[in-house]
């Protein structure tokens, strides 16, 4: 215990008139108005005569409220301080506590009654007292991150037919469609990326949300893309055999040099009938990671 003066960001006093009557009304705990302070709700208890191992002293908590909030944030990082007024030297003595609150915490023997009624420690002054609480919410300034990996995922598989192919040029996209809530699109270079010098035709399957993911915000995926072949059953697909994290930094995955160009144009291949070929994508959401808030 020490003596103290300065208060501290958020005070609550409680100041209770005729103490001794609270024994004799049967009142053996009281719980104050609620308190707000950094965006929480708290309560102050007292138990004049003690709580569980507390027989001979008085008893007094700081509980959270809202069970809801309990249940998203799991516990109430605080600073807090119990404060009861010495009404002869015009200052508080304090109990100190900084801890994880999950639903309450406080002491049960805060003060004894030999202690609390000692009329030279001005506590208790014509039966009346006044207790308080000090308390602030520790802002957590650190970053984090939450990953909830997905289990039975479902495939889902998307076509993208496309016509005049030979009309196009550099680079084009596929109309958007959804898989796990997140949106995706096909990016084809005709004639390769930069990398192909038009050797190979490019084909990637990139993240539409990507672009405006946070820091810690990932997506990871499976995923295959098939070029179809439309005069028999062996299609050409590629796919990994792990599953790829899209992000803000790394929006699309694929392959560079999907086909050689050489063999896709061969009308004989069946891949590029009348100027139209059909691409399709098979895609799993299998992970997220969010930001820890």
């Amino acid at each position: 215990m020490e003596n103290i003066t300065n208060s501290l960001p958020t005070r609550y006093l409680l100041k209770i008139e005729s103490f001794s009557l609270l024994s004799e009304n049967g009142i053996s705990k009281y719980e104050s108005n609620e308190l707000e302070s950094s965006g929480f709700n708290w309560k102050m208890i007292i138990h004049p005569n003690g709580d569980g191992d507390g027989t001979g002293h008085i008893s007094i908590y700081l509980a959270v409220i809202g069970t809801s909030l309990l249940d998203s944030v799991c516990e109430v990082n605080a600073s807090f301080s119990f404060l009861i007024f010495d009404q002869i030297h015009d200052n508080f003595t304090e109990w100190i506590g900084a801890y994880n609150i999950k639903t309450e915490w406080g002491f049960s023997k805060c003060i004894s009654h030999k202690t609390f009624n000692d009329p030279s420690n001005g506590y208790l002054v014509d039966d009346k007292c006044i207790f308080g609480v000090d308390v602030y919410v520790i802002k957590n300034q650190g970053i984090g991150e939450c990953m909830s990996l997905l289990k039975g995922t479902e495939h889902y598989k998307h076509e993208w037919k496309i016509t005049e192919f030979t009309k196009l040029k550099n680079k084009v996209y596929s109309e958007e469609f959804t898989v796990g809530d997140y949106k995706w699109k096909f990016l084809l270079y005709p004639t390769g990326d930069i990398r192909q010098n038009g050797k190979n035709i490019s084909v990637f399957l990139e993240s539409v949300d990507a672009e405006g993911f946070d820091r810690q915000k990932r997506v990871q995926a499976k995923f295959g893309i098939s070029l179809k072949n439309q005069i028999g059953d062996e299609h050409h697909k590629k796919s990994d055999n792990i599953a790829n994290w899209y992000s803000a930094a790394t929006k699309g995955w694929g392959w560079s040099s999907f086909m050689p160009c050489c063999e896709f144009n061969d009308p004989k291949k069946g891949f590029l009938i009348e100027d139209c070929c059909i691409l399709e994508a098979d895609v799993s959401v299998v992970g997220v990671v969010n930001s820890l808030t």
